[in-house]
């Protein structure tokens, strides 16, 4: 474990057994020092008290990073509504925020890699089909070399030793197990819209090389180390973790993070996206088949950006709700407002067509709920 890790999570436990100053939930404050109310840890964010853990949650994460064991879940606290679709015809959507301006990736439609540069994040994007189409630009113009076919999802992109690195899924060609043909690969670019172009052999095709990975996730932790979040083929473990080096490369075996050990979980996870709450490693994941309104998606907690992670027993995060169905594909971002958000797609009710991305802001307070 990094000290860095360590550090904010022992200081909140410092003060919280030493005894800090007593605050109201939402009250106005300065600098980003931290409070307490009754059993609940604040800290000082955007000027405002904002609620970040409970006393005994902190406890128990820092005995789980000693111990190297999973973390409680925590609680579920779901949505009233899904909300409606920002942008249509948007699947596993990923955002980079780069400077003052969001770089929306999304799986293929009527691009290989669509990519959407917005400075607005939150606006609905136009109606008029030929805005539309003239706001979705193409992030990768070559074909992938390994490739079986010409269709790649999930794409994902940090800027790492001062390049912009994508990492995406694909299908390889004669794969030694037919039934799970994925694999991740890996572009460059030295833009962050493109063009990004790939490399000639995939980064990983599962656990063994054989049984397929798919849906990468780049997550940048609170230390600056950089984990590859995805899903595994061949295993009812699917949610795995590779640690990058400063350059995007892997940098040690992958690890087991999260198993289906829920009884609300069908199939298979995939879809892992991470983010650091202050306090927290955040895991989302998509539950089910990714072509039915059943989809589903999971909140879990981990003790490290690698794993172990525990899921809920209280069922999943978001669900089809209120004529959106099948959420899934969720991802994490900060925008340049300094607000965390996430972004999924969701179909229209009773269909399985044109998935959707909604834009939502995040708040962790201290379990994670939609705003």
């Amino acid at each position: 474990m990094r000290l860095k890790l360590a550090v904010p999570i022992l200081l909140v436990i410092a003060l919280a057994a030493t005894g800090c100053d007593v605050v109201k939930p939402g009250s106005r404050c300065r600098g980003s020092g931290w409070g307490e109310s009754g059993e609940t840890v604040l800290q000082c964010r955007g000027g405002r008290w904002t609620a970040v853990s409970t006393k005994a949650q902190v406890v128990a994460l820092f005995i789980a990073i000693a111990k190297n064991r999973a973390p409680d879940a925590g609680q579920v606290v779901r949505p009233d509504t899904l909300g409606s679709p920002t942008i249509d015809n948007a699947a596993d959507n990923f955002v980079l925020v780069d400077g003052s301006t969001y770089y929306m990736f999304s799986t293929r439609n009527f691009r290989r890699v669509p990519v959407r540069v917005l400075s607005d994040i939150d606006t609905p994007a136009p109606a008029n089909n030929r805005e539309y189409y003239a706001q979705t630009a193409e992030a990768m113009p070559t074909a992938v070399p390994w490739a079986s076919r010409d269709e790649i999802w999930a794409p994902t992109v940090a800027k790492l030793a001062g390049r912009y690195v994508m990492f995406f899924a694909s299908e390889r060609k004669n794969p030694p197990d037919p039934n799970n043909a994925d694999c991740v690969g890996r572009a460059f670019s030295d833009s962050p819209a493109g063009p990004y172009v790939p490399e000639a052999q995939p980064v990983s095709c599962g656990y063994d090389g054989i049984h397929g990975a798919l849906d990468p996730n780049v997550f940048v932790g609170p230390d600056g180390s950089v984990t590859l979040h995805l899903a595994f083929g061949g295993s009812p473990d699917n949610i795995w973790g590779i640690s990058l080096d400063a350059a995007g490369n892997p940098a040690a075996p992958p690890k087991k993070m999260l198993t289906r050990m829920q009884p609300w979980e069908d199939w298979f996870l995939e879809n892992p996206a991470m983010i650091w709450d202050g306090t927290n490693y955040v895991l989302a994941y998509s539950a089910g088949r990714w072509y039915s309104g059943a989809y589903m998606t999971g909140i879990a907690r981990c003790a490290t950006p690698t794993g172990p992670c525990n899921s809920s027993p209280n069922g999943p995060w978001l669900s089809s709700l209120g004529g959106r169905d099948g959420p899934g594909g969720l991802s994490f971002f900060v925008g340049t407002d300094g607000q965390a958000r996430v972004v999924y797609h969701t179909y229209a009710g009773g269909t399985t067509g044109t998935r959707a991305a909604h834009v939502r802001k995040v708040f962790f307070d201290p379990w994670p709920r939609l705003g």
